[in-house]
């Protein structure tokens, strides 16, 4: 993968807040559901050394990402507690 031709790339030299949600069931029997969303800040980072050395697009640019709110549900607790959705706020670290 060429990174200073993708799209990716592209976006975050325009807009740097991106979002990233991850979600799966655990089971459909019953229901539970389970996810994270974050908001993050992305900039490109250059760095030498990286894992892309061995690839055929040797690059020392990568998209960092550094996360600054996050929720998730169904992780640590029940997703649905007394009917309503359960969707929890991480503290900041």
């Amino acid at each position: 993968m060429n990174l200073l031709k993708s799209t990716k790339y592209r976006n975050v030299l325009k807009d740097n807040k991106v979002t990233i949600v991850i979600d799966d069931l655990k089971s459909i029997d019953p229901w539970d559901p389970r996810g994270l969303k974050i908001y993050e800040t992305a900039d490109i980072f250059t760095r030498q050394g990286g894992y892309m050395d061995s690839t055929e697009h040797p690059n020392p640019q990568y998209i960092r990402i550094t996360p600054d709110r996050k929720w998730s549900w169904g992780i640590e607790e029940p997703v649905f507690v007394e009917d309503r959705f359960n969707v929890k706020r991480a503290k900041a670290t």
